[in-house]
């Protein structure tokens, strides 16, 4: 039932060509608002922004389903003039290294005194277990530009992430996820806990996730 009424809401919407009630009936305290840019392929946008240039990547294993095939820790290694990877999952790194032979990192203080183009943050600070710590060191790093992505709460294809069935809410969702992200609230995050300062905001992959491109203040 729940699920119907939704989808009955996502219709109007669509309908309405953007005229959404609820823009009228709240006060604008509520009402946050950002630019954005779409972007149809995520992989194609990494390439793009990460060739030749030097990379530090966060989450570089896919801890706990590896795929040499599909590894965007591998496959940037192919067009990227260096790319060192950060991780805590040692186990993870250790088999990464027979693919890509270049430096990782599992701790923090770990991470040197090293100059980077790009710092890569894709799809792991939903699985942080705490968002300020893990913000406030990734700023530390010495790098031009920080891509920070998430999943995004609001994207139409996550109403068909749930059941409701036999009193139960059944759930499709990475097991290891701690939170969901908007827009606004990866935005807020990153300038709330760290001394980052989001320039753009992009929509990627038909709005399923969000990228956040900061850069230091």
């Amino acid at each position: 039932m729940l699920k119907k009424v939704i989808k009955k809401i996502l219709r109007k919407n669509k309908k309405g060509n953007g005229k959404h009630p609820h823009l009228k009936s709240n006060n604008e305290f509520w009402v946050q608002k950002l630019d954005y840019e779409a972007i149809d392929n995520r992989l194609k946008f990494f390439t793009s922004v990460c060739q030749d240039k030097d990379v530090l990547h966060f989450g570089c294993t896919d801890w706990p389903i590896f795929n040499p095939e599909n590894n965007l820790h591998i496959q940037l290694a192919e067009i990227t003039n260096s790319i060192d990877g950060f991780d805590i999952d040692v186990k993870g790194i250790e088999n990464l290294k027979s693919y890509v032979n270049q430096d990782y990192y599992s701790a923090y203080g770990d991470i040197p005194n090293k100059k980077y183009d790009i710092c890569l943050v894709p799809e792991t600070i939903e699985h942080v277990d705490n968002v300020e710590i893990f913000l406030k060191n990734i700023s530390k790093v010495d790098a031009l530009k920080f891509l920070i992505t998430a999943p995004n709460c609001f994207a139409p294809n996550r109403i068909n992430n749930f059941v409701l069935k036999d009193n139960q809410f059944i759930e499709i969702v990475h097991p290891d996820h701690n939170c969901w992200y908007s827009p606004y609230t990866l935005k807020n995050q990153i300038e709330k806990y760290s001394s980052l300062k989001v320039t753009k905001v992009y929509l990627m992959e038909s709005l399923s996730m969000i990228c956040c491109e900061a850069v230091k203040q």
